[in-house]
């Protein structure tokens, strides 16, 4: 199910799902380098677990393509120089298919008869594309541990205490461990109704002792939903990757025979891999919470993946993110076996991981199923942005606070107290002088203070980004580049128009409302802030907003349950996802919304994305992977907004789902919510803003200074906004390099 054409007899990273399968293959990664007829038969040579120059942690899952399977026995495998021929085999389905080891740090050349490909190997550790890694970075320890952080900038230093791994050893210097693998098993007394869980009351699954094992009649079987029969025992692996930390969940048997080019028959070879939510960006290395279970899944057969560099709380560095679900699909390929597919899981932060992977990453998920969504962290902080600089503003009317149908107008919102919880909880994540921004229990001593250490650690989440977007060095500070904007923005223009708020309040609202600055210090009006065409170019080109034409080769289920009262997860954020794909795609075949009260559907969801998948990988024709993804598009896969489980039809007056706005819409901003900086027009009192509106001349005055230099026109695109050319990488510095990866089709 790629994108591109795939030959026959090639193996795919992922049921040709992954894009990044294709390349391996018919793409660019198999061997070109060769002369005369091929020696032994051998017509190329392929990556199976990760694109050629990608690879991490020194070995990779290879295919040597071959004219005749019997030729296999006279062909020579060699790894820079040596012989590797033994960690070749023919396998039952006809492919000569080997686990190279013993990678050195940089380029290798791998060899069969006259044919030759080049692989990069990158440490366990990273980076490979994402750039060059934070610092300072507190690495996890078997048990909580006093370690001395560093501040690179001035060499201040003070202790902190590290995160528990839970793992056997102590990490080194770059944070690596050994992995830990724990099993458990299924004992064939438990009872019929059980959770297929660890831990709980009616958990199916207890400790199994690999050295002491239960007897084979006391361990009960289990039937995946490929119809294969294995014993019902799970492994649990924890392990360290890329600076962060995974958990893998899965049926496997320590007692049988494995070999990730002959996977274990309990796995379905699908993975479903969850993405945590919150927002934040720490700088300790953190374990996922739990090793993480999704019953529905697991019962199917499916892996089950998770990682602390995909948790939104920990990392809100989309394309670190992405670095870490490359690299552990690599490991899962070359440790367990092929994957067919992967599906991606997780609501409010963890869906902005999902969205922004499918659209500026492609091929790494299949297809999402993303909850209580936003397409993206940067465009969300223009709402808390806003919901700030209009708290602080209320307080300064001279005749008495806004009323309270006042305040909803100029926000969107349904409650007040909507704008109140994004205060509250996600606005102080962009203070640079907040300690435990960098993470509960980061050293106050070393963090930024703008009068005792401003050389110090500036805690904010748009530090994690400095790669992306780049830094500025203000009075000796460096800041990271932030495209913070408001100017040309008329805060509650929707408002006057329909006569909620009169002229006099418009006019004060704008000219008192200013801005934060860098610090995230209120100033206030009548200036604005003004963010760079650097920093807006970074942001689109990277891949920070949402919104390319790669999102047509994901199918997407959008669940959502109602907003509450004092909620930041706003019913509007699914008609912006929306409202994007038709702007880049002319449609949204391939993505419903399930909104609903009451039973959650997203089990229902899950099922329905895996059916969908699976007849996408079973089309082998020539169509196009955005073709594929609309022509087998399930029936059942249609709006819905379901009350107590009855589909009452979304946007019908019986639905309860109802829809608002944001402060940005009610100022004329598209529902797409992508605009970082408008384009501008010149104030005209004349123009169809204010259509049966009167501006006093003081009141005309006081708006062309708020206004000096325009205001927005939302019929033009933003300021530098453009497309991502996706898969960017950022070792070079900001802005990003497209990366030379051939399952990539960039002229989309």
């Amino acid at each position: 199910m790629s994108m591109l054409s795939i030959r026959a007899g090639t193996a795919l990273l992922c049921a040709g799902c992954s894009i990044l399968l294709v390349s391996l293959t018919a793409c660019g990664g198999s061997s070109s380098n060769h002369r005369g007829s091929p020696a032994g038969g051998v017509t190329g040579l392929s990556t199976l677990s990760t694109a050629p120059g990608m690879v991490s942690g020194g070995d990779v899952l290879m295919e040597i393509q071959l004219s005749d399977p019997a030729a296999a026995g006279r062909v020579a495998v060699m790894l820079n120089g040596t012989d590797i021929t033994e960690a070749f085999a023919l396998r039952t389905d006809g492919r000569y298919t080997g686990l190279v080891t013993g990678l050195a740090e940089g380029d290798n050349t791998i060899t069969a008869g006259e044919h030759s490909l080049t692989v990069k190997n990158h440490p366990r550790s990273g980076p490979i594309f994402s750039g060059p890694h934070l610092a300072p970075w507190v690495c996890a320890q078997p048990t909580a541990a006093t370690v001395t952080v560093t501040n690179p900038e001035n060499d201040w230093e003070a202790d902190t205490t590290s995160r528990i791994s839970g793992l056997d050893q102590t990490t080194d210097e770059h944070c690596n461990a050994p992995a830990s693998i724990s099993y458990y098993y299924q004992p064939t007394s438990a009872a019929s109704d059980c959770s297929f869980a660890i831990s709980g009351a009616n958990a199916c699954f207890i400790p199994f002792d690999t050295a002491n094992p239960p007897a084979d009649t006391d361990v009960a079987e289990f039937t995946n939903d490929r119809g294969d029969t294995v014993r019902s025992i799970i492994a649990v692996e924890t392990g360290t990757l890329n600076r962060g930390m995974y958990s893998l969940v899965v049926f496997h048997d320590p007692a049988a025979s494995h070999h990730p080019a002959a996977p274990q028959k309990g796995w379905n070879n699908k993975l479903l891999f969850n993405f945590g939510g919150g927002a934040g960006g720490s700088r300790f290395q953190t374990p996922p919470d739990n090793p993480f279970f999704n019953e529905g899944a697991l019962r199917r057969g499916f892996m089950l993946a998770k990682s602390s560099l995909n948790d939104h709380r920990t990392n809100s560095n989309h394309a670190l993110a992405a670095e870490a679900v490359l690299m552990l699909k690599e490991h899962i390929t070359e440790q367990y076996g092929e994957i067919r597919y992967t599906i991606g899981s997780g609501g409010s932060g963890g869906a902005i991981m999902q969205l922004t992977m499918a659209s500026s990453y492609p091929g790494l998920l299949d297809g999402v199923l993303p909850t209580q969504i936003y397409a993206d962290a940067l465009t969300n902080s223009l709402e808390i942005f806003d919901c700030g600089i209009l708290t602080d503003n209320y307080v300064t009317l001279p005749d008495g606070a806004l009323t309270q149908a006042e305040r909803l107008a100029i926000t969107g919102h349904a409650q007040a107290t909507q704008c109140l919880a994004w205060n509250g909880a996600f606005l102080p994540l962009g203070i640079p002088s907040l300690p435990s921004n960098c993470g509960t229990g980061f050293p106050a001593a070393i963090t930024y203070d703008p009068v005792t250490n401003p050389q110090g650690v500036r805690c904010s989440h748009a530090e994690h980004n400095r790669n992306l977007l780049g830094r500025y060095l203000d009075n000796g500070v460096h800041i990271t580049e932030y495209p913070q904007d408001n100017e040309g923005v008329q805060y509650g223009l929707k408002a006057l128009q329909d006569g909620t708020i009169d002229a006099e309040r418009f006019v004060h609202l704008n000219e008192h409302i200013g801005y934060y600055d860098a610090d995230q210090n209120w100033v206030p009006g009548p200036g604005r802030a003004i963010s760079s065409e650097v920093a807006l170019e970074n942001a689109y080109r990277s891949g920070m907003v949402t919104g390319s034409p790669h999102l047509a080769n994901v199918p997407i289920i959008d669940v959502r349950g109602q907003e509450g009262a004092v909620d930041i997860h706003l019913n509007w954020r699914a008609l912006a996802l929306r409202d994007r794909l038709e702007r880049v795609q002319g449609h949204h075949d391939n993505e419903v919304i399930w909104a609903y009260v009451g039973a959650n559907p997203s089990n229902d969801a899950f099922l329905l994305m895996d059916t969908w998948l699976s007849a996408i990988e079973a089309d082998d024709s020539d169509a196009s992977q955005a073709e594929k993804v609309v022509a087998h598009k399930p029936a059942e896969a249609v709006d819905r907004c379901l009350d107590d489980g009855v589909d009452v039809g979304l946007f019908s007056d019986e639905c309860p789902v109802k829809f608002g706005a944001s402060p940005r819409q009610v100022a004329g901003g598209p529902v797409a919510e992508d605009i970082l900086k408008c384009s501008l027009k010149p104030l005209d009192f004349d123009s169809a803003d204010y259509d049966g509106i009167t501006f006093t001349p003081d009141q005309q005055t006081r708006l062309a200074t708020v206004f000096a230099t325009g205001v927005c026109d939302w019929t033009r695109p933003g300021v530098q906004q453009q497309n991502t050319p996706a898969w960017m990488g950022f070792t070079e510095g900001p802005g990003g390099e497209p990366l030379d990866v051939p399952w990539v089709n960039r002229n989309l």
